[in-house]
């Protein structure tokens, strides 16, 4: 799953979008859910909600917005399936936070590119009768170079997949095409329980994190 991650526009691997140089928003370290934040959607930034939150939805008790979707459900869902045939989106990510089970409760882990640049994870969205869209983020199962914190990851797409996931093919042959191959891109350590709390938000937050030796 992806509950929590960190984006700054600065970080490249943005140049084919077109109002890019235009375009400004300030270095998150922390967006949580029902954060606003730059999806790119016909290849322009746009402000989008993290979260889809459907009128079924919200007529339950105590519900929350949908910020993931899995990838093994796009062609099942009837929530999803719409979204998938003609709302697809990409959304740019400097770093994901995963929560690791160990004795002492959960433990944080930071991810991100190897080389430092921003990522590009396969989101849907959709647009609000007040003008708004929100939008999820695709997870699928971690690929094994990663799976040792957690057994979901997004799905992080290259440049081809990116071209497959934004292109006219039949949804069928998207979803087959789609390459969850990533894992060799990705490093992760262990950072701050401080990223626990979404009102903390600064760059100590995505530093590695060693325990002190006493």
């Amino acid at each position: 799953m992806c509950g929590r991650y960190y984006f700054s526009i600065d970080l490249g691997n943005l140049s084919f979008v077109e109002n890019i140089d235009g375009f400004s928003f300030e270095e998150n370290f922390n967006i949580a859910p029902q954060t606003s934040v730059p999806v790119v959607i016909d290849n322009k930034l746009k402000e989008c909600t993290w979260g889809y939150y459907p009128q079924w939805l919200k007529d339950q008790s105590n519900s929350r917005p949908l910020f993931n979707t899995r990838f093994e459900s796009l062609l099942e869902k009837k929530t999803f399936i719409s979204a998938f045939k003609k709302s697809r989106c990409l959304v740019p990510i400097s770093g994901w936070f995963e929560w690791k089970v160990v004795d002492e409760g959960k433990q944080p882990y930071f991810f991100k590119n190897t080389n430092d640049e921003n990522l590009l994870a396969a989101g849907l969205y959709w647009d609000r009768s007040d003008g708004s869209t929100e939008f999820t983020i695709i997870t699928t199962a971690a690929p094994v170079e990663i799976n040792e914190v957690h057994d979901r990851s997004p799905l992080i797409l290259d440049d081809v997949s990116t071209g497959v996931w934004l292109s006219d093919d039949n949804p069928e042959d998207i979803h087959s095409d789609i390459s969850h191959d990533f894992g060799n891109r990705i490093e992760f350590y262990q950072v701050s329980k401080s990223v626990n709390n979404p009102k903390n938000n600064n760059e100590e937050l995505i530093k590695e994190f060693t325990d002190l030796p006493f």
